[in-house]
């Protein structure tokens, strides 16, 4: 039988893996919704950008001719 120093090392290793696993998947929950955030910006300001700098109606790739 382990002796109760053993055990109760194996129970604190134990309760410190588990909160550190839920911290760990709380702060990656926070990183991936803060650069969701960013890149909708980054497109949102791309979008302004492409219609306020481009003529109407013209895409740039209209003269572009493929095949006969």
């Amino acid at each position: 039988m382990p002796s109760s120093k053993t055990l109760g090392r194996v129970l604190f290793f134990g309760l410190g893996y588990l909160a550190g696993t839920r911290a760990g998947r709380e702060r990656y929950t926070q990183i991936e919704a803060s650069a969701k955030a960013v890149i909708e910006k980054l497109r949102a300001r791309y979008t302004e950008n492409q219609t306020s700098t481009s003529p109407p109606h013209r895409d740039g790739y209209n003269d572009i001719k493929l095949g006969d």
